[in-house]
């Protein structure tokens, strides 16, 4: 999160996300970006609830998604992130883990990767 603070993170990856979608290229295409394209700023959990928080908006989600952001998120400790987040900022992403998880695991899974 060098570069942006808590919020602009969350701004940046939902506006970069509509420009991928934008490509008409589908959602997979637009996540799968997302994913690469934010992958190399350390801690990420704030950047997999983000892309977690598009997900669940989706009717089915990929299985490889759902377990990968549920194991991550489920990992997740506070003293992480400490240094990094005020306390108001750790509560929201406290509460967006949460219903990241709760989200996904109600939703549809989707055993093709390749659908949209």
């Amino acid at each position: 999160m060098e570069d942006w603070t808590y919020n602009e993170l969350f701004e940046t990856i939902q506006e970069v996300y509509q420009e991928f979608l934008s490509q008409n290229r589908g959602h997979s295409h637009a996540i799968a970006r997302l994913a690469d394209d934010f992958n190399n700023l350390g801690k990420i959990e704030d950047i997999i609830v983000a892309i977690g928080e598009i997900l669940i908006t989706y009717y089915k989600v990929f299985v490889g998604y759902v377990e990968g952001i549920t194991k991550r998120l489920s990992m997740f400790k506070e003293a992480d992130v400490t240094n990094e987040l005020t306390e108001e900022e750790l509560a929201d992403l406290d509460i967006r883990i949460e219903k990241v998880l709760d989200g996904l695991s109600k939703t549809e899974i989707d055993y093709n990767p390749y659908s949209e």
